[in-house]
């Protein structure tokens, strides 16, 4: 699965995905970013289908979504 975001500055950036009990399963992404659109692949393997949460960390705030993984 590709995730896809835009970030309005350059700079650190973490992406991670929980579950729907709120417990992390995977950070994607920790680290330095440049500005513009970005793309992320998210490797579900193990993961089992259901309601997952993404949470994208700026320094500019964090913005989460709900996504549903269906296998």
């Amino acid at each position: 699965t590709t995730l896809r975001f835009e970030l309005a500055a350059p700079g650190h950036a973490r992406l991670d995905v929980y579950n729907i009990r709120g417990q992390r399963v995977t950070t994607l992404l920790d680290g330095p970013r440049p500005a513009g659109e970005q793309e992320v692949a998210w490797n579900a393997a193990g993961l089992g289908s259901g309601v997952y949460l993404v949470r994208l960390s700026t320094s500019e705030g964090a913005n989460t979504t709900k996504v549903v993984l269906l296998k």
